[in-house]
């Protein structure tokens, strides 16, 4: 499910020799890094688990929690390619987060 999410920011531009996609893929790899570790991701995600729970079907949410267990592992990963937005950069995705 985060998975999903998180490949949607900053889809990955066909072209170039295929070192362009690289460079953009592990850009995209650090952005989400930065994302998941704001202290602000862990009420976004709340809010939108909350909302899968209130448009899902009953029999269907022991699903959502099987992704949530096992998405640990992703976001993990994600965090160790953090490597610090600027303090501009850091605003901007808090002011991002806050707006959902």
């Amino acid at each position: 499910m985060e998975e999903a999410a998180l490949g949607m920011i900053g889809a990955t531009v066909g072209g170039g020799d295929g070192g362009d996609a690289v460079l953009v893929a592990e850009q995209n790899r650090q952005m989400k890094g930065e994302i998941v570790t704001n202290p602000l991701y862990e009420q976004l995600l709340a809010a939108h688990v909350a909302c899968l729970r209130v448009a899902t079907p009953i029999d269907q949410l022991p699903t959502i929690e099987a992704q949530l267990s096992h998405s640990e592992h992703l976001l993990r990963s994600y965090a160790s390619t953090a490597v610090g937005f600027s303090h501009h950069d850091r605003h901007e995705l808090d002011n991002f987060l806050i707006d959902i």
